[in-house]
């Protein structure tokens, strides 16, 4: 809005001058003793008017202190520029420094606090009144005309503080609309997201632990037997990391498909040990994903290669990031002999790196082996 009125002032400055652009084009300096020095005067002013509004705007502000040296200026012009006139011109039309003057106080109207431009209102008409004094004291033609522009220097810049007060005040209420619409909206979004996970965990839990449970419940399955067992197993692994990536907050997808990545190797064969804290902060999709494919890998690199059928998996998220850990007690290896570009630090690297995480690996013969890879906002 500031931006909106120091320009729209800027516009009304540039008007207020160019009104006097024909006057010395026909002969009207004949009316000023010193008409060189009337004219420099003339164009410091536009000057400095230039400089006044492109400083301004490319602010986005004015400035209080160039407020008060733009009604510097203006009051000088009325003291000085009606003394240099030959007649009277105090009131004529070829007086050039009244409009620039109004311009001057409209910008301290809108742009200072109210008992400032109150002040330098006053000051401008006052010094307006001393520099048409001979106008003033000349006859009824003179008083009268000289008033008339006294009280609309005054009357401009009443009126330029109301409009702007109300711009203002219409400005600030649309802004706290829009963020009440905004905030209205994320929460809006939020509730929705909040559902969307409930509804895919449910149709998860539907498809795995519901599943299992009512087929025993019915009869369908017998308890007993090792398969079943095994099944119950990693549909409580599957469970477990559900509940456990909830503490703080709302389940995050990353939770799920860490959840789902690991009762998917539980039934190759493969017994994972999950604990997850604090997966409440959603990720951006492509670092779930690629996360995601990190500890995909990293658990099949222990199915292919370690020599053992336990791996365990830790995720920790929190303070913008998350850690995840898969560590098994296989056979191991040694990182520094695998040929860059190939197998598991290839494989990781390319899901993780991509997205702006890192990767650390660290094995030794018979000494197992742990992957770590972490993603910071």
């Amino acid at each position: 809005m500031n931006v909106l009125l120091i320009w729209a002032a800027g516009c009304l400055r540039a008007v207020q001058l160019a009104v006097w652009i024909p006057v010395p084009l026909i002969g009207g300096l004949r009316m000023y003793r010193l008409p060189a020095l009337v004219l420099a005067g003339y164009l410091l002013t536009v000057v400095w008017t230039v400089l006044l509004f492109v400083r301004a705007g490319r602010a986005g502000r004015m400035g209080h202190g160039w407020v008060y040296a733009d009604v510097l200026v203006a009051l000088l012009g009325l003291l000085l520029v009606p003394a240099a006139c030959v007649a009277s011109c105090d009131t004529g039309w070829q007086h050039w420094v009244l409009p620039p003057a109004m311009g001057a106080a409209i910008v301290a109207a809108a742009f200072v606090p109210r008992w400032p431009a109150t002040a330098a209102v006053a000051l401008l008409v006052a010094g307006y009144l001393a520099g048409s004094l001979r106008e003033l004291l000349a006859g009824p033609d003179g008083f009268g005309a000289t008033t008339v522009n006294a009280v609309s220097l005054l009357g401009f810049a009443v009126l330029a503080a109301v409009v702007a007060g109300y711009l203002r005040g219409s400005a600030a209420q649309l802004d706290a609309a829009t963020e009440a619409a905004l905030a209205a909206g994320a929460r809006e979004a939020a509730a929705q997201a909040r559902f969307d996970e409930r509804t895919r965990q449910y149709d998860a839990l539907h498809r795995t632990v519901l599943t299992t449970l009512s087929m025993i419940a019915r009869g369908r399955l017998d308890h007993r037997r090792e398969e079943v067992r095994a099944l119950a197993q990693r549909d409580a692994d599957y469970l477990r990391g559900l509940v456990t990536a909830g503490s703080g907050g709302p389940t995050g997808n990353l939770a799920s498909a860490l959840a789902g990545v690991v009762r998917d190797k539980q039934a190759l064969g493969l017994q994972v040990h999950s604990q997850f804290h604090d997966l409440s902060e959603r990720l951006p999709p492509d670092v779930e994903q690629a996360l995601t494919n990190a500890v995909s890998e990293a658990l099949t690199n222990v199915t292919k290669h370690a020599g053992t059928d336990e791996a365990w998996l830790t995720a920790v998220g929190g303070d913008g990031g998350i850690t995840l850990t898969v560590v098994d007690r296989g056979r191991g290896f040694r990182p520094e002999a695998v040929a860059p570009g190939r197998g598991l630090v290839r494989e990781l690297r390319h899901c993780v790196v991509e997205v702006g995480g890192r990767v650390a690996i660290d094995s030794a013969p018979d000494q197992g082996t742990m992957v770590e890879v972490s993603w910071r906002q």
